[in-house]
């Protein structure tokens, strides 16, 4: 008997993706191959997904390769080097759980419709149509169906066409997609997997069987130390609606809409996920529990938004127009013109921060930050769009951020001078690089206090240069207050002469 001792520095444990690659490499030999937990007293053969899934390894365990047989120092000589080198790349870095509800832009946050919170837990940003998709409980299925006899033929025959459809779609698939169809693959293939599908049972019907069978190939994941492993079993709800479907006709997908965005009050699958992308998904709303699930790998690859909420599915309907904002966990239900023009301003700002052309140098004025002719609807609108602008030019960490910071300062005393000029201002850990900003209108907008202002000259300062803040501000106040600087504001034809101006009018 040989051996190999390991510390299971997986981030996910082993789970099924990780398990199909020891286990498609231990098949290949006749000696007796167990894989030992040495952590938490467990053990199970290292040639079945589903056993070595059991042993609950998670990161950290102390395991042991045990090899016994006739071509045991083959078998050492080709597991030891896989082992060391290549078992901890089996697995794909893990989807973050995000826990915290982010504040509302301060923008989106003036919306009068009705906003539901959540965990984005994979990000983006999408407008569509609600579509509806009813969660599946095989048990309730099966109570449906007829009454009759447990047919194992049925059973076989849908995980031998179940098998099929998982290899076809993994080899059309790419990427992560692929990965996760071949690891479902492997797992369907697994002989105790067939055998607990396949046992005799004392059931209503051949569905309820199914359902019976898969509530036991889930307790190993349900069961699981690991908070990973335990939504892997979400892995083991999707083969079984697989296989459920080959059963009986009850199980079918939405006919989806143009801009579908599927709402969900259980939890999606993957293989839901990727059946409904096709046909233009833009979003996923579903309950919690799944954070860490496949669903959300795959929707991260592929860029799909998708939120998970508690509470507030009772408040959206079938059509109802929805806006998704995973980035910040915000569902708006009928969104009115304010979320409407926020949707808007941030999908221009998403455009323009992929076709941006950053400098290494970041003066604290530059042209990139000088807007000429500027149409706002009204301030709300004119400070996003400058808090925006620092965002695309990285200078801040968050626009958002950088925006609450100008409002709160707003809050306090209007930063209108007159003159059809404003100043608004902060210092925040939101700037990392100290800016001034000008935005020159083509209509004046209000301002507050019966002011009207047609120049913003914004300061944006980093907590490092707080002694800047106050001289920039004074300097320029004091040059307002002269006409003929004004006038040279105002005239001034391109972003380049305005730089150069204030450059030289501030002393910068």
């Amino acid at each position: 008997m040989l051996t190999i001792s390991f510390r299971c520095q997986l981030l996910n444990g082993i789970h099924a993706r990780p398990a199909s690659a020891l286990e498609t490499r231990a098949a290949a030999f006749h000696s007796a191959i167990t894989l030992i937990n040495v952590t938490k007293s467990r053990e199970a053969s290292a040639k079945s997904v589903l056993a070595l899934v059991s042993a609950d390894v998670t990161l950290g365990d102390e395991c042991l390769l045990q090899i016994e047989g006739p071509d045991e120092a083959q078998a050492h000589a080709a597991l030891a080097p896989f082992i060391a080198d290549e078992f901890n790349e089996c697995d794909a870095p893990l989807a973050q759980q995000e826990t915290t509800i982010h504040a509302l832009p301060v923008f989106l946050a003036r919306t009068t419709s009705q906003c539901v919170r959540g965990n984005g837990v994979s990000p983006g940003l999408a407008q569509g149509i609600a579509v509806q998709l009813t969660p599946f409980d095989l048990h309730a299925l099966a109570q449906a169906e007829p009454a009759g006899d447990v047919e194992i033929p049925l059973l076989q025959a849908a995980l031998q066409r179940v098998r099929q459809q998982l290899e076809d779609e993994a080899g059309r698939a790419t990427g992560e997609a692929a990965s996760i169809l071949d690891a479902q693959s492997q797992l369907l293939g697994d002989e105790a997997v067939e055998e607990i599908l396949c046992a005799p049972r004392e059931a209503r019907n051949t569905l309820a069987a199914l359902a019976c069978a898969i509530d036991e190939l889930r307790l190993p994941f349900r069961d699981s130390g690991s908070d990973y492993l335990r939504q892997r079993e979400l892995d083991i709800e999707d083969l079984g609606l697989r296989l459920a479907a080959c059963l009986t006709s009850r199980i079918t997908l939405p006919v989806l809409t143009q801009d579908p965005i599927i709402v969900c009050h259980g939890r999606v699958t993957p293989g839901q996920l990727l059946a409904l992308r096709s046909a233009g998904l833009q979003g996923i709303v579903m309950g919690e529990g799944a954070e860490t699930s496949h669903t959300v790998i795959l929707a991260r690859a592929l860029g799909i938004p998708l939120l998970c909420v508690v509470q507030g599915f009772e408040q959206i309907n079938e059509g109802d127009a929805l806006m998704l904002d995973a980035r910040c966990g915000v569902l708006v239900i009928t969104p009115d013109s304010q979320a409407n023009r926020w949707f808007t301003l941030e999908q221009q700002k998403q455009q323009r921060m992929t076709t941006a052309i950053m400098a290494d140098d970041k003066p604290a004025i530059a042209p990139a930050l000088v807007l000429l002719d500027a149409s706002p609807v009204d301030k709300s609108e004119a400070i996003k769009r400058l808090t925006d602008n620092l965002h695309i030019q990285q200078r801040v960490l968050s626009g958002d951020d950088a925006e609450r910071a100008i409002w709160q300062r707003e809050e306090v005393f209007t930063t209108a001078l007159g003159f059809s000029v404003a100043i608004p201002h902060c210092k925040s850990p939101a700037i990392t690089h100290s800016s001034i900003s000008v935005m020159r209108l083509t209509e004046p907008v209000a301002w507050g206090g019966d002011v009207d202002v047609q120049l913003i000259i914004m300061l944006t300062i980093s907590e490092h240069e707080a002694d800047r803040h106050m001289r920039i501000f004074s300097a320029l106040a004091r040059k307002l207050m002269h006409e003929s600087f004004r006038q040279q504001l105002m005239t001034v034809a391109t972003p380049e002469a305005m730089v150069t101006m204030l450059s030289a009018e501030l002393g910068l």
